[in-house]
């Protein structure tokens, strides 16, 4: 892997250094009064944990004295500054980061859940990381450079799919007509799994072939800017409608997400019939 600034092994072990220390302890040891409801516009009944704030907390001081001069965009902070992702539009170096993606399923005790980081210059993440503490899992990517799970390459599988391709339809952000739109247009053409309620779950389900796509709408940029890369970088696909990549930047958008070339472009010319 190329060691470009900022340092891949020395943000690894900072990821991992604080889910073993924040995350993992508390993990199916919660409390009624640790888990809080967080109304979100598009989201009514999500919720956080003081484990989400802590670990972002901790995250937030550790890149900021890796990287002085670079902004780090949590999604806890966006939540109480929304102004704070106005630094999507300039080109200048920043980190996104995900506390814990999966929060419903990590109160409930489900080990469904993640962390994710994403450096991003330009709109574009160029470094990233998804770790899975309850599997054991760490997800490292380079643009460019390839995509590692606990420090050997990983590659999306190579074998032809048989039969229907397998995924989710993430419709409950969509609009009520686009939501409706979306699953016609695939019935019939794939073999539909239920969503697993964790981006971080959801692409790296795609690269272990368990499943071959998704669908989204919903493009917040914690939740797909490093999944996305280390997806790329492992031989797959995240794209638009009309076949434009998704990047840190993209606005909520029909996406697809998936294992190929071959996928995507099914998966699309299905939607395009009917959008």
């Amino acid at each position: 892997m190329n060691r470009r600034w900022p340092d891949i092994d020395a943000v690894t072990s900072i990821v991992d250094g604080i889910a073993q220390a924040e995350i993992l302890p508390r993990f199916r040891r919660l409390g009624l009064e640790d888990v809080e409801r967080k109304s979100t516009a598009t989201d009514p009944d999500d919720i956080v944990t003081v484990v989400d704030r802590d670990v972002e907390a901790r995250l937030t001081r550790a890149l900021a004295a890796l990287t002085p001069s670079a902004p780090v965009i949590g999604e806890e902070a966006v939540h109480a500054r929304s102004e704070l992702l106005n630094v999507r539009a300039s080109d200048g170096p920043f980190w996104l980061v995900d506390p814990i993606d999966g929060t419903r399923n990590f109160a409930r005790g489900d080990d469904g859940f993640g962390v994710m980081l994403a450096w991003v210059v330009e709109g574009r993440a160029q470094a990233a990381w998804i770790l899975l503490p309850a599997r054991g899992q760490i997800f490292v990517a380079e643009a460019g450079s390839g995509a590692f799970l606990n420090g050997v390459r990983t590659t999306v599988p190579l074998q032809p799919i048989s039969g229907l391709p397998r995924g989710a339809l993430l419709v409950r952000y969509m609009p009520g007509s686009l939501a409706e739109t979306v699953t016609r247009a695939m019935r019939g053409h794939c073999h539909e799994v239920g969503p697993s309620g964790c981006a971080a779950v959801e692409y790296t389900d795609i690269l272990g072939g368990k499943t071959d796509f998704v669908v989204y709408y919903r493009l917040l940029p914690w939740d797909h800017a490093a999944p996305a890369l280390i997806l790329v970088e492992s031989g797959g696909r995240v794209e638009h409608l009309n076949g434009t990549p998704y990047s840190a930047r993209s606005e909520n958008q029909p996406t697809v997400v998936a294992r190929d070339a071959g996928v995507s472009g099914h998966v699309r010319r299905c939607l395009a019939l009917h959008l």
